[in-house]
């Protein structure tokens, strides 16, 4: 894939002011919540319960990575909230199951949905989290899927784009 600098950084500045607007202020000390149970699931539309389970996933799914590649699992998980396909409610997307499987391999592991381990590495998903919900463009242009760069790419599907070791696609 080309690097298209001017595009993308036409495209991507607010991101990246974004970025380098919070990495400049401190974190607080944040608590690592021992589980999303505590959360009334019913409850749609609280803030607090989908940012927990967001962080989570992001935790999961993209520990270690850039921030973007942070946000960006983020906003596939948001792509999947909009789409009609989809359960709405971010928890129910992230904790979604088919037959016997999970959409996300972590979320069928019960020790990995109540055992953060890095406190910095859960600030990092946590703010991750905020960013993604705060309505920034797009990084994955639509993405509903993503796999590891280890796997075999799904040729029914379109790449969209590929952000450090995630590779993003959405339906042709």
């Amino acid at each position: 894939m080309k690097l298209r600098l001017g595009r993308d950084l036409l495209i991507y500045w607010p991101v990246l002011l974004l970025v380098a607007l919070t990495w400049m202020q401190p974190l607080p000390a944040i608590a690592v919540p021992p589980s999303p149970v505590p959360f009334e699931w019913n409850d749609v539309n609280n803030r607090e319960r989908h940012l927990n389970c967001m962080t989570r996933a992001i935790y999961w799914e993209a520990r270690g990575q850039s921030l973007p590649g942070q946000i960006a699992v983020g906003q596939v998980i948001l792509n999947r909230a909009n789409d009609r396909r989809f359960p709405a409610d971010i928890c129910d997307v992230v904790f979604q199951r088919n037959r016997h499987t999970c959409q996300f391999s972590w979320a069928c592991t019960p020790r990995r949905q109540t055992q953060p381990g890095s406190t910095e590495d859960w600030q990092e998903a946590q703010r991750s989290a905020e960013l993604a919900m705060a309505n920034l463009p797009d990084l994955t242009h639509g993405a509903l899927y993503f796999h590891d760069t280890s796997m075999v790419g799904w040729r029914h599907l379109k790449r969209t784009t590929r952000i450090d070791n995630h590779i993003f696609y959405k339906d042709r």
